[in-house]
């Protein structure tokens, strides 16, 4: 087999990451909007018709974010049947391509689950709580598998750093840890956007002032804990980026470097988007941050793997 295949395979996967990671991004918009009963409690059809007619803002706004999350589930049947011509039987890259479908099968049924139950608008509840942190968790599980799809599907494959795996053992313990705390991360960040957009603050004193007030809603009472939690998660994962033998070597001083860079980028700005109170702009800066911090992440946690394989 030649190689011009999986070269297209390979491209056409980073096309539907892509793709996919916009329409992640434009999610925060129909959130943030209150734009998620657009189309009413109906769904797929949008306030009961193919093509709505008349449509609000709001209307507009959703019916893009069906519209184009349609497109990459259709990506995503591209991509395991582009996989299945491309790679023989019992290939990785057929095996993570229909991974990546189902987790993109889940995200729509999650999608529906949130309209049906008009899990939107003003709603407050726990209940909505939990689907957003779930959805933006699923959602990463999504982009990892899409991403180690490529990874898999690479015409070559680094080969390392020789000698690594003597320390690699405990380093990829932390680095597991640290990224499924990084999922734990996400979602308490899912939640603070439902409560800064159910709940907004007219200062960041008063913000503050409802955080630590026992007798607020829920909502306003967990934002405190993203902020802690990110950046403990942070400061291990620079660590590990930038002392860990997980990202020794001279192949790995490109993914250490731009780990370490998204890693300051996302927390900026996290900070700069609490002091000005969120505003849709840096919502959706600090949500496509994260996406490609996590992909970085999954990378250098997938090199990491291959390097321990290969040295032992």
């Amino acid at each position: 087999m030649t190689s011009d295949p999986i070269r297209a395979f390979v491209r056409y996967g980073w096309f539907t990451l892509g793709m996919t990671v916009l329409v992640i991004v434009w999610g925060a918009v129909v959130r943030a909007t209150g734009s998620g009963a657009g189309c009413g409690s109906h769904w797929p059809l949008c306030n009961g018709a193919v093509v709505p007619l008349a449509p609000t803002v709001g209307t507009v706004i959703e019916f893009v974010h069906r519209l184009t999350s349609g497109a990459v589930m259709l990506m995503s049947v591209g991509l395991v049947w582009l996989a299945r011509r491309t790679f023989p039987a019992g290939h990785r890259a057929r095996t993570w391509a229909l991974i990546t479908l189902v987790f993109m099968v889940i995200e729509a049924a999650v999608g529906a689950g949130i309209v049906l139950l008009r899990l939107v608008e003003d709603n407050a509840s726990a209940l909505r709580a939990g689907y957003v942190g779930g959805h933006l968790v699923n959602t990463l599980l999504l982009v990892a598998a899409m991403t180690t799809t490529i990874w898999v599907a690479r015409p070559t494959a680094s080969a390392g750093a020789p000698g690594a795996s003597k320390s690699l053992g405990a380093s990829t313990r932390m680095f597991t840890v640290a990224m499924v705390a990084m999922l734990a991360v996400a979602a308490t960040g899912a939640i603070v956007a439902l409560g800064d957009t159910l709940f907004p603050s007219a200062s960041l004193a008063e913000g503050i002032a409802a955080d630590l007030d026992p007798t607020a809603h829920f909502l306003i009472q967990l934002r405190i804990w993203h902020p802690i939690l990110a950046v403990a998660v942070a400061l291990t994962l620079f660590w590990i980026a930038w002392r860990s033998p997980v990202f020794a070597g001279a192949s790995q001083e490109q993914p250490r470097q731009l780990v370490m860079m998204l890693i300051v980028g996302q927390c900026a700005l996290g900070v700069v988007n609490l002091l000005l109170l969120a505003p849709l702009t840096l919502q959706m800066a600090h949500l496509l941050a994260s996406n490609l911090l996590w992909m970085a992440l999954v990378w250098g946690w997938l090199n990491n793997r291959q390097s321990g394989i290969v040295n032992r």
